[in-house]
């Protein structure tokens, strides 16, 4: 069954696969993002570039059924580089450094109408590209940094199988009903019994 940390984990396999697999030569590792921004940039420089994902918020569920609820959700996938150049570079790239640009359109093309099945995962709708929006786009010691954060939106069911369950049962046992006459033998000398079906 489907959860945020497992949709959160494959979003991170499967672009760290293009890692491992040579298709991304310029990036070491994919991270999830904590808040590593507000300990400031000094401490995130050293890892770029860099991309991070993270899980931004959900809309309001959507009641399919009675035990079903589709759920409507957005990652953030954040990539940043730098450049001792100039800040067109660290947007661009120059030479063997990539700029944030280029790093935003591999994680376009790869996560764009993926349903992240390649991961393992069933019931995951198509992420679909969102905003995208500027983090940082400054310089810090003579270092021109960029960092730019997608959004990817998707959705998937979440079924209350626990809920099924408890009614299944409770269903089970009122369908039939036996009911027994006990009288005194003395005034009426017979016992009664009725079995009652009742309708579903």
């Amino acid at each position: 069954m489907l959860n945020l940390s497992i949709i959160e984990q494959a979003i991170k396999d499967e672009m760290a696969q293009q890692i491992q697999e040579k298709k991304w030569p310029w990036m070491r590792e994919i991270y999830t993002y904590g808040g590593q921004f507000d300990d400031g940039i000094d401490a995130i420089i050293r890892h770029f570039p860099a991309i991070w994902v993270t899980f931004d918020g959900s809309k309001t569920p959507v009641k399919t059924s009675a035990n079903k609820t589709k759920m409507p959700i957005t990652f953030v996938v954040l990539v940043g580089a730098e450049s001792v150049r100039n800040e067109e570079s660290q947007r661009h790239g120059a030479g063997a450094d990539i700029g944030t640009f280029e790093m935003l359109h591999h994680v376009q093309q790869l996560l764009t109408g993926n349903d992240l099945s390649s991961q393992g995962l069933k019931g995951l709708e198509h992420l679909e590209l969102g905003r995208i929006k500027t983090i940082f786009n400054t310089s810090n010691r003579g270092q021109s940094l960029s960092v730019l954060a997608q959004e990817f939106t998707t959705s998937y069911t979440i079924t209350a199988s626990d809920r099924v369950r408890e009614e299944a049962a409770e269903e089970a046992w009122l369908e039939r009903v036996n009911i027994n006459y006990h009288f005194d033998p003395k005034d009426f000398g017979v016992f009664e019994s009725d079995l009652v079906e009742l309708k579903r």
